[in-house]
């Protein structure tokens, strides 16, 4: 049923948009009609102190810095109610806890768990018809990545529309980078938690046992190395399939040939991009979109190709091969999102053709590897401590005292 009526609102919404001004009314009065359902069942069902609200990705993934802040606060206060958002909640059944209540974000029961939770919890941006009681209820935004190469909200679209996260109770940070970015792309002026992404802390306090379980989840041979590749979006391609001009198989043999090793590939199309990578599943690719986590992919790579995705930020906490292919930088930058630093002032290995790619691969071992990612930590003032989701789940628990 959620997928059926997800269908529908996308149609829906398509012809309004094209429909001009009813558009913009539209979207006025189901925000506003929104907004009063949750008032009036916040009025009459009052706050439940034990009830916490996660969203990752707009609804679309069990995930990121939540995942690990849901699973911990559960372990810590197993009387809390749980619940996560997502688009087709039946999709994820055997997929999250079973402590977790699925909820679609905007079915009535969905908009009446966000009216009655004391603590929401989101990795994004929420929607303009979510407004909370302050002081009675709290919303901590973990960003999905506040070291980030493209702009986002203000700093990408400075005439929007005022976004909550301008005014939530706490965002996290990893780097004084991210808070920085962070502070100019919300125009938030709160409070900051910077003790590193909850994500992260796996990469940080690695554990072999932990990434071999990985492994095997995903029937990777003992022995196999992993290269994973992890493109951004772009706006202007969403609804076609990314193409990208790097020549994996190229890179894996140049893998193989330099370590002596077998390897295989993970690709991975970023959430924004509907129409996934232009790219097939062989015997040495392995599609891994559709996963749910990207730190567990992480955790199991040795090493990383992107063009601008922030996995190359988490990726260097492991100190192993990153490699920027980025062949059209130009267009991007000018064409696109625009980037928050110009990657000449950048420590990052970047190419931007096939022939580069494989001269960084050939000189880049573990020791320059390890050099690399110490100096991007150093370049963006790394806060990450392992702790994180420790630090985060004792604000949050505070909150719900």
């Amino acid at each position: 049923m959620s997928k059926q009526r997800n269908g529908l609102v996308k149609k829906i919404k398509a012809r309004l948009i094209h429909a001009g001004p009813l558009f913009t009314i539209s979207r006025w009065c189901l925000e506003t009609a929104r907004t009063a359902y949750i008032r009036a069942v916040r009025t009459a069902r009052g706050i439940d102190k034990n009830k916490i609200v996660f969203s990752c990705l707009m609804a679309r993934t069990y995930g990121d810095n939540l995942k690990p802040i849901s699973e911990m606060l559960h372990a810590k206060r197993p009387n809390s109610k749980i619940v996560w958002m997502f688009r087709d909640p039946e999709s994820k059944k055997g997929v999250v806890p079973d402590y977790v209540t699925r909820c679609d974000p905007i079915s009535r029961r969905g908009l009446a768990e966000y009216a009655t939770a004391r603590v929401w919890v989101d990795n994004f941006t929420l929607g303009h018809y979510l407004k909370r009681r302050k002081g009675q209820q709290f919303y901590l935004n973990t960003w999905h990545g506040d070291r980030a190469f493209k702009k986002y909200a203000y700093d990408a679209f400075p005439n929007q529309r005022r976004r909550m996260e301008e005014d939530c109770d706490l965002v996290l940070t990893g780097s004084d980078f991210g808070e920085r970015v962070l502070r100019s792309a919300f125009r938030y002026q709160g409070e900051t938690f910077c003790y590193g992404s909850p994500r992260n802390d796996c990469l940080v306090n690695y554990d072999p046992e932990q990434a071999a379980a990985i492994r095997k989840k995903i029937g990777v041979e003992e022995g196999v190395r992993l290269l994973i590749f992890c493109p951004t979006f772009r706006d202007s391609s969403r609804q076609t399939a990314l193409k990208s001009g790097v020549d994996l198989e190229k890179a894996l043999d140049d893998l193989e040939r330099v370590t002596g090793a077998k390897w295989k590939c993970l690709f991975r199309a970023h959430h924004l991009h509907t129409a996934g990578l232009a790219l097939k599943e062989s015997g040495r690719m392995l599609d891994m979109t559709g996963y749910e986590d990207m730190a567990d992919l992480l955790l199991i790579s040795d090493a990383l190709i992107t063009d601008y995705s922030s996995a190359a930020m988490d990726f260097c906490l492991l100190n192993r091969p990153i490699f920027l292919y980025q062949d059209d930088l130009e267009d991007y930058t000018h064409n696109d999102r625009g980037l928050h630093f110009s990657m000449e002032d950048s420590p990052f290995l970047v190419a931007k053709n096939q022939r580069e790619l494989t001269e960084l691969i050939e000189k880049t071992g573990p020791e320059q590897a390890a050099e690399n990612c110490r100096a991007i930590e150093a370049f963006f003032g790394f806060h990450e401590t392992g702790r994180a989701t420790e630090k985060v789940c004792e604000k949050i628990m505070e909150w719900m005292a």
